[in-house]
């Protein structure tokens, strides 16, 4: 609504009024998080790894992903971690992308090894579909399955090693992996390709900072009124590279400055729930103006 004179608000207005924000929208996820910590009996692990896998199904398939995540028992992952055909064969049977008759001899060897792990721990696939339409081969859940096998092959508790890391750039690293080599050569079974080696990009794994690192974080340090930890995903916030989509791009067009992930988050909050909702009267932005 204040589009025509939204420039004329000083930056020490924006500065406090992102902050506040952002800090809305981050105790709006802990109260999400905390939904998840009271149907696994508060098992952080657990959480993070459920919400993981749903930001690996990106919105198209985030519902289908996180199901696939909740069906499969934190043990038995770690049991199998050392074995990456096997995970695989967990994650990829559990979406139901195992069923039908293959060509391909490695597409045959993990609907083997399903079948088999099927059978000794009572696994049921989900029913949810997964959906390969209008996205691009790159967030196939194929490719995006996979990257989460190596991922979880590649560590081990993995968000406790998240409290405890030193730098972003060193998170960064743990997410920074490449599907195994069938990959390289194919999007779907049965489909070859040509050579492109499957490698979790740098935009996704902002993407995971954003969604998925940041927000539990926060929330387990809201949880154990611990701010080193609170502290630590708001400035991982401010490394990570700004969001880039219509909300974004529309301040951007306004003159509104997005230089990072911790303005992109409490711009999207802004026009999600203030703009979209008129709530003009309670933005420090709007207030600003009216009393120009």
């Amino acid at each position: 609504p204040c589009e025509n004179s939204i420039q004329t608000v000083k930056e020490i207005t924006w500065k406090s009024w992102k902050d506040r924000l952002l800090a809305e929208r981050l105790q709006r996820k802990t109260r999400m998080v905390e939904v998840l910590l009271q149907q696994n009996n508060y098992h952080w692990e657990e959480t993070f790894w459920w919400l993981l896998a749903r930001n690996f199904g990106m919105k198209v398939n985030s519902d289908a992903f996180e199901a696939m995540a909740r069906s499969i028992p934190l043990a038995l992952l770690a049991r199998q971690k050392h074995q990456l055909h096997q995970l695989e064969a967990l994650l990829l049977g559990q979406a139901g992308l195992l069923q039908g008759k293959f060509a391909d001899d490695y597409a045959g060897l993990l609907q083997k090894e399903y079948r088999f792990q099927q059978l000794k721990h009572l696994l049921k696939p989900i029913s949810l579909p997964v959906h390969f339409l209008r996205m691009r081969p790159g967030n196939f859940p194929t490719i995006r399955l996979a990257q989460l096998a190596i991922l979880v092959h590649q560590s081990a508790h993995l968000f406790s090693k998240i409290k405890e890391a030193g730098s972003l750039k060193e998170v960064k690293s743990w997410f920074d992996v490449t599907a195994n080599d069938y990959w390289h050569y194919h999007y779907r079974f049965d489909e070859p390709s040509s050579f492109k080696k499957k490698k979790l990009g740098e935009a996704m794994i902002d993407n995971i900072i954003i969604n998925t690192v940041a927000p539990v974080l926060f929330a387990y340090g809201s949880y154990h009124n611990e701010q080193q930890y609170k502290d630590k995903a708001l400035l991982w916030l401010e490394g990570t590279a700004p969001e880039a989509n219509s909300i974004t791009k529309g301040f951007a067009g306004l003159g509104i400055e997005n230089k990072n992930a911790f303005d992109s988050q409490a711009l999207i909050e802004l026009k999600n729930e203030y703009c979209s909702e008129k709530r003009c009267l309670e933005c420090g932005v709007g207030n600003a103006l009216l009393k120009i």
